[in-house]
């Protein structure tokens, strides 16, 4: 059964299609998926049911620099990198007593 099937049949409750999209890879994944998008992973689960077959890096990627980290772990490090640039720029600011 494919995992598109899984998500449409009338029996998965919306708990089960809950606990299977909250997480960051599909049900079945490949031994090695540091290859591989997480989108290759995921619409292969969805259309056959089984992990994708590895075939080499993919074009889908993550940019070069942030090559092997998971996008939730990525955009935290956006927000922190965000959060300590306005924390230093609001104490390189000079107090001024009014």
């Amino acid at each position: 059964m494919t995992g598109l099937e899984i998500i449409k049949a009338s029996t998965t409750t919306a708990g089960e299609i809950a606990d299977i999209i909250s997480k960051p890879c599909p049900p079945v994944i490949p031994e090695t998926c540091d290859r591989l998008s997480c989108r290759e992973c995921w619409l292969a689960w969805l259309v056959t049911g089984e992990p994708p077959k590895e075939k080499g890096p993919s074009d889908e990627q993550t940019a070069p620099d942030e090559e092997g980290l998971h996008p939730n772990l990525i955009e935290h490090f956006r927000r922190e990198r965000r959060f300590t640039r306005e924390m230093l720029k609001s104490l390189a600011t000079p107090y001024s007593k009014a």
